[in-house]
């Protein structure tokens, strides 16, 4: 963990620095095309005063011209016209020993502006290398995390039907699945963690590590509500949790959790904060959760086990908040659990395939963000008995 605050410290740190210089490159730029305007507007000025003084010498001319004829009539014009000239080419002469000094000025600006790019070329490439690490490192965890998770031919061999809807807001998750079967037995859960990316994915990790301590055997008197309560006190222990505050959230998760009985098909179920849907003869019945985590909270309730009878062909429908939650793109409204549920029993009497069914969520959920931000893992499960 504080090799990934380290990191994420020193990229924050990095792109900083290269706004900074993007800023100070950008005002440079500003002042160096000031410079070259005005630059562009002195040398037409000179060019006009060239095209006076080259009237004034062809007046000269004319003026000399009409001294031989009439002697010393046109001497005092003639020394006027010499006198002007002389002035001009003063003011010419200051004028370009200035125009020389911005010239140097500009120089010297340029070469700025140069080790300017120089500089921020080197903080783009070495940020772009360090995005590349942790890229690679995350892509890395990430297989790590899809390794550790059980694997989906447990539900196949289990179940007549499933699909696992499952789309990490980053490359790694913090919402999670987990199944086993023992005999006659099938335990599956979906669970949210606190946070989503790494954050969220350590969580995850440690999630499913707990589970697959605390389930070691699954037999007709395992409780769903003491594994939860079981798995609420390795959270604690784990992490050093000693005091609870409602303005202090705390890590941990929220969890669904079935334990099926093959033959008989009867279901054992317990949820922390997050509850699952049954559709059964085309209704949707809620078995709720008890509104406490799995961790520390500043009012600890018991978890609690509802048993109950299914069908063949009912549908079970475990979940994080993400669907939920999410934001819709034009009108700003989430989807809420009211619309959720709608969508299940819609999507359930369309068709009873697992796939069809995902792909119909799929469709929905990209229409109804268009082109707002994901705000959170999503995880949907859906499990055919």
């Amino acid at each position: 963990m504080l090799t990934i605050v380290f990191i994420s410290t020193t990229i924050l740190a990095i792109i900083v620095i290269v706004i900074q210089k993007v800023r100070i490159h950008k005002r440079i730029s500003v002042a160096n095309s000031k410079i070259e305007n005005r630059y562009k507007t002195d040398i037409k000025n000179k060019e006009t005063e060239i095209e006076r003084l080259k009237y004034l010498y062809e007046d000269l001319k004319k003026s000399r011209q009409q001294e031989n004829h009439v002697g010393t009539v046109a001497l005092p014009k003639s020394r006027q016209l010499t006198d002007s000239i002389v002035i001009e080419q003063k003011k010419l002469e200051h004028e370009r020993e200035e125009m020389e000094i911005r010239n140097k000025k500009l120089w010297d600006m340029s070469l700025q502006i140069q080790k300017e790019k120089i500089h921020i070329q080197y903080l783009k490439n070495d940020i772009e290398h360090k995005h590349k690490d942790i890229t690679d490192s995350i892509k890395y965890a990430k297989r790590i995390q899809d390794a550790i998770l059980p694997k989906q031919d447990i539900l196949k061999d289990s179940l007549s039907d499933f699909f696992l809807f499952w789309i990490p807001k980053e490359t790694v998750s913090g919402d999670f699945y987990w199944m086993k079967r023992q005999g006659d037995y099938l335990i599956f859960t979906v669970a949210d963690c606190t946070g989503h990316g790494v954050p969220g994915a350590f969580m995850s990790m440690m999630g499913v590590t707990f589970l697959n301590e605390v389930c070691i055997d699954i037999n007709e008197n395992t409780s769903s509500a003491q594994i939860l309560e079981d798995l609420r006190q390795l959270v604690i222990t784990t992490l050093k949790q000693e005091s609870a505050s409602a303005l202090e959230p705390k890590d941990g998760m929220d969890m669904s959790l079935c334990i099926l009985n093959l033959k008989t098909k009867k279901i054992k179920f317990s949820g922390a904060n997050n509850p699952m849907y049954q559709i059964s003869n085309g209704e949707l019945i809620e078995h709720k959760a008890v509104k406490n985590p799995i961790g520390l909270y500043p009012r600890i309730r018991p978890f609690e086990m509802e048993e109950f009878q299914a069908n063949e062909g009912d549908y079970i429908y475990m979940f994080s908040d993400g669907f939920a939650d999410q934001f819709n793109g034009s009108t700003g409204k989430k989807v809420s659990y009211g619309r959720f549920k709608n969508l299940l029993l819609d999507i359930n009497k369309e068709t009873k395939n697992s796939k069809e069914q995902q792909e119909k969520l799929l469709k929905f959920i990209t229409e109804w963000r268009g082109n707002f931000t994901q705000m959170d893992d999503i995880l949907v499960g859906g499990y055919k008995i």
